[in-house]
């Protein structure tokens, strides 16, 4: 799946995609022996955490622990991913602008054209999803009071538009520097907030402590068979986990 992610904005010959084929092969021979150990070790925490409902302190926590998880596999990889990306010549880079430029298929885009109240039910359609996945069912009740908690924001999805633009522009113009490459993926990586548009970056904090708040009201609006549904689910990928890992 990751290599024909790739070859959707890439062409890649037959050498590029062995070789990145080797490299993936790699990445996931150690993320399974040393960081699915890991994550079943913050599985476990957060279970505990989420039994007996979750506050500001354990949404503080998950972001923590989630940014040490990832800011491990970049260090891993980044090597990797120089390396490939040396190999992408003018002619690819060109390719990869106009498949990014012509992507209209995704949901960001699609949320575009709405208006606020299909954005409000393509949000709360989206939610639900999740939660009848998570908590094996959503009452008639609950959903009310999620209508009234999400607030459609078209400013916001039009912001988060101009700032996927200006961050694959970067990501072309990475990629044409050959000589820098090596130093700018390191920044990129490291500083991800560095590609991203002011107005982005002005907003970006108001809209994950709203989504908090509504996080928590979620929690708090939680029955107890659905918060056993989410444990069950939790305990289920803890122990998946364990088994590709070997370390039951």
């Amino acid at each position: 799946m990751l290599i024909h992610w790739v070859e959707s904005y890439l062409e890649l010959s037959e050498k590029q995609r062995s070789e990145l084929n080797i490299k993936v092969e790699n990445f996931f021979t150690w993320h399974r022996k040393s960081e699915l150990p890991k994550i079943v070790l913050f599985l476990e925490e957060l279970k505990v955490r989420y039994e007996n409902g979750i506050d500001k302190q354990d949404i503080k926590w998950v972001r923590s622990e989630l940014k040490i998880l990832w800011k491990r596999i970049l260090n891993y990889a980044e090597d990797d991913i120089v390396s490939f990306l040396i190999t992408i010549d003018g002619i690819k880079i060109f390719q990869a602008k106009e498949k990014l430029a012509k992507k209209e298929d995704d949901w960001l885009i699609k949320q575009s054209f709405m208006s606020s109240d299909e954005l409000r039910t393509h949000i709360l359609d989206r939610f639900y999803k999740f939660l009848n996945a998570w908590l094996g069912g959503v009452e008639s009740s609950q959903k009310k009071q999620l209508a009234i908690w999400v607030k459609p924001d078209l400013s916001w999805v039009a912001i988060r538009l101009r700032n996927r633009e200006k961050f694959q522009n970067d990501l072309i113009d990475l990629l044409k520097s050959k000589e820098l490459l090596k130093e700018n993926i390191h920044s990129w990586l490291s500083y991800p907030e560095s590609h991203w548009t002011e107005e982005y970056k002005d907003v970006i904090e108001n809209k994950r402590q709203e989504w908090e708040t509504i996080t928590l009201m979620i929690d708090a609006n939680t029955l107890p068979g659905q918060r056993k549904q989410a444990i069950d689910k939790l305990d289920q990928y803890i122990k998946d986990f364990k088994s590709l890992a070997d370390t039951e």
